[in-house]
């Protein structure tokens, strides 16, 4: 018989596993330090917090911790150990993702957290656009070049990997016992303005101009095909662009000038929240209400051998996006300036990847919470069936249905598991400048005008035929 002294075992396990080499978050101190742009201290603070975590031997939340550290070193100007963690996190998001699909009747049971966190889809695909902008600094142009085919790669196959996810959730009892229809949404991101700018970038140094004109066009492509991610105006530059070359080809990259190619990141990408609903018992069916009243009403969802006047709580994650004070950057080469333009919004792609796979998370959530809390009621009901009990029974009784509602909440949470430092927009901008070396500075203003931070970039030389990428970033919170 299952009783209520399996749910306190399941408390025991959760607590005992927490302890055990527990990667330590972002705490408030290092984000404070990340948003007032001290990464470095950010970055040290962070590494003393985790001096005792190995993620090597913690695939639970490994993924984070590479994700994370290797973010901060990026913005602290180490590429060389960036692009290490970042390819760590890469080779542990796949790892994790295929004992992921393994571990998905574990979490039938308790919830998303005791899976290996495989991270999201916009995790998996920048974390290579950075990697090629860490390579472009270490001058190493050809590794660049394969980090963003990567990406590219990657979109082409997201809407067949999380099929897979959903054809093995399908599978499960329970599911198939309520009779849902488990389905992931058609994903709307598969070019990325970004990752073909940069692109074009690469091919552009490597004089393959037919392969830039071609990344050009799928960048300029990107905000008429995907109108619910760039839903904002396409930089002028990329418009000039795509015109001249429909009109004159390969001639628009010769030019008497050297091109500048500026690229900025500014805010910081979504957070995980948790929305909390009711499930409301009806004689094999359940109601999903906002309210315990049933008010807010959401849905009715079939469900064999539900028995009426049940209530249950469940939470299930959304993302919301952060504050983001950037509203306009200016870049200066010189005595020349260009105010940049939006190219990508990340964290618009970082919310509708995640909704691919959303609706997948909501229906196990229901399902699993409707069943932990139907067998709930049912030992509740056979342990109080006896009304002649005596008062130490009656005590003990009592004791049991409170150990049985601490263990359904204790295993009944959303899993808010994301990495911290990936940016929320990435601007682009181009100056055509002679050969030589200039001072280059970049501002970022709030929406009332005001210089809210002047990045000093020193002298940069410009080169003939170089590849003349420049790039900043703040955080834009203060």
């Amino acid at each position: 018989m299952f009783k209520y002294q399996t749910f306190i075992l399941i408390i025991l396990l959760i607590n005992f596993n927490a302890c055990i080499n527990r990667y330590v978050v972002p705490t408030p101190q290092v984000n404070h330090l990340f948003d007032k742009s001290y990464t470095h201290k950010s970055l040290e603070l962070h590494k003393k917090n985790n001096r005792n975590y190995i993620p090597s031997s913690d695939s639970h939340n490994n993924v984070l911790y590479f994700l994370d550290m290797g973010m901060l070193n990026f913005y602290s100007g180490d590429g060389i150990t960036s692009n290490q963690l970042l390819s760590q996190a890469g080779m542990a998001i796949e790892k994790n993702f295929t004992k992921s699909i393994s571990q998905y009747a574990s979490s039938f049971i308790m919830d998303d957290r005791i899976l290996n966190y495989n991270g999201e889809a916009y995790e998996d695909i920048y974390l290579n656009v950075f990697k090629a902008l860490n390579y472009f600094q270490l001058n190493n142009v050809d590794a660049a070049g394969v980090e963003l085919r990567r990406v590219n790669e990657k979109m082409r196959n997201l809407q067949d990997k999380y099929a897979k996810m959903a054809q093995k959730i399908s599978q499960d009892a329970q599911i198939r016992s309520a009779r849902l229809k488990i389905k992931t949404e058609r994903i709307n991101f598969y070019n990325s303005a970004l990752s073909r700018y940069l692109s074009s970038i690469y091919y552009q140094f490597e004089q393959q101009y037919d392969d830039a004109r071609i990344d050009i066009q799928h960048a300029y492509a990107a905000f008429s095909q995907q109108k619910m991610i760039y839903n904002f105006e396409k930089p002028r530059h990329l418009s000039i662009m795509y015109q001249c070359l429909s009109r004159h080809g390969d001639a628009c990259f010769k030019t008497k000038k050297e091109s500048v190619y500026l690229v900025a990141f500014a805010g910081r990408a979504p957070e995980k929240k948790a929305k909390t609903y009711w499930i409301i018992s009806k004689k094999n069916y359940i109601i999903i209400a906002k309210t315990k009243n049933g008010s807010g009403r959401i849905e009715a969802i079939p469900f064999p051998g539900a028995k009426a006047g049940l209530f249950f709580q469940f939470s299930f994650p959304y993302m919301q996006k952060r504050q983001n004070n950037v509203k306009k950057i200016v870049a200066f080469i010189g005595q020349k300036s260009v105010q940049m333009e939006k190219l990508e919004d990340m964290a618009n792609v970082a919310i509708e990847t995640f909704n691919l796979k959303q609706k997948l998370i909501y229906l196990k959530t229901i399902v699993r919470a409707t069943a932990k809390g139907l067998i709930a009621a049912n030992i509740k009901k056979k342990m109080g069936k006896n009304k002649k009990k005596l008062k130490k029974q009656k005590k003990i009784n009592f004791l049991g249905n409170l150990l049985i509602d601490a263990a359904i909440s204790a295993t009944e949470k959303a899993d808010l598991r994301l990495s911290s430092f990936f940016p929320a927009a990435a601007y682009s901008g181009i100056l055509s400048v002679r050969p030589g070396t200039y001072r280059v500075k970049i501002i970022y203003y709030n929406s009332r005008n005001k210089p809210i931070k002047v990045q000093n970039l020193g002298k940069q030389r410009i080169t003939k035929n170089g590849l003349n990428l420049i790039q900043s970033s703040y955080y834009g919170i203060y």
